[in-house]
């Protein structure tokens, strides 16, 4: 009999933990954020990125939230609401009812993306680049793109070590590469090169050696002035690499 009553309570306590677990709430729908700020005019200062009026956080130039982005940076996302949203971007780090913004833009998100905003400047007119991040990685390969925001700099295509990476070619200012697949290494060079308008001469614009595992995947961006107005030599033409995935 008390075998009998406890196989009748085990099967009853199962049926309510199975109810139980078919009635827990759906997780609410979420996005991936990143912000950095590519303008070099912030060097030495911050900008407060707004979503919705809000402020998000600040960002100083080549900062995604992690600090400033050398050779070889991971990524930082955050979560966020999906759906439609006023994203800023003010030239102080005041409250927003005392900065004046720089820049705006409605973007949407949504479920289970990853997305990076970019604050660039056009030579004095302040705009957003927005791109979305995902993408399958590859158990064999890397996977890099490039993010071109020199203003002052022109097309470009980029190498590994010697070998041109045909799908990053004449990439322009706001330009956004799709990722490519490259031979992992523990440090090939990424070189970003040009044609010399006179000449047709191929150059290497800069270079960074960056290790590059398989199964990663990577954002090297282009940014800085080929020709700094003011003369800071912390505003030339660089690179960053974020780790995506």
């Amino acid at each position: 009999m008390k075998k009998y009553l406890l196989l009748v309570f085990t099967a009853g306590w199962l049926l309510i933990s199975c109810k139980k677990d078919s009635e827990l709430p759906t997780a609410p729908p979420l996005a991936y954020l990143m912000v950095y700020n590519g303008v070099p005019d912030f060097y030495g200062a911050n900008s407060m990125v707004l979503v919705n009026n809000a402020p998000y956080g600040p960002r100083s130039y080549n900062d995604n939230g992690n600090g400033l982005v050398g050779a070889f940076n991971f990524s930082k996302y955050t979560y966020t609401d999906t759906g439609i949203f006023k994203i800023g971007f003010t030239d102080t780090t005041n409250l927003p009812l005392n900065a004046h913004k720089i820049s705006e833009t409605l973007l949407k998100f949504e479920d289970q993306q990853h997305y990076t905003l970019y604050l660039l400047d056009s030579l004095g007119f302040y705009e957003i680049l927005y791109t979305r991040d995902d993408v399958k990685p590859d158990p064999d390969h890397a996977k890099i793109r490039l993010v071109h925001l020199s203003p002052d700099m022109g097309a470009v295509y980029v190498k590994v070590d010697t070998t041109a990476i045909n799908t990053i070619s004449h990439l322009a200012f706001r330009g956004v590469s799709d990722y490519a697949t490259v031979s992992p290494g523990p440090k090939p060079a990424i070189r970003i090169m040009y044609r010399d308008d006179i000449t047709g001469e191929e150059k290497t614009l800069v270079r960074k050696s960056v290790p590059l595992e398989a199964g990663k995947c990577y954002t090297v961006i282009l940014r800085g002035y080929r020709q700094p107005i003011d003369g800071n030599v912390n505003k030339t033409i660089n690179l960053s690499t974020i780790t995506n995935f």
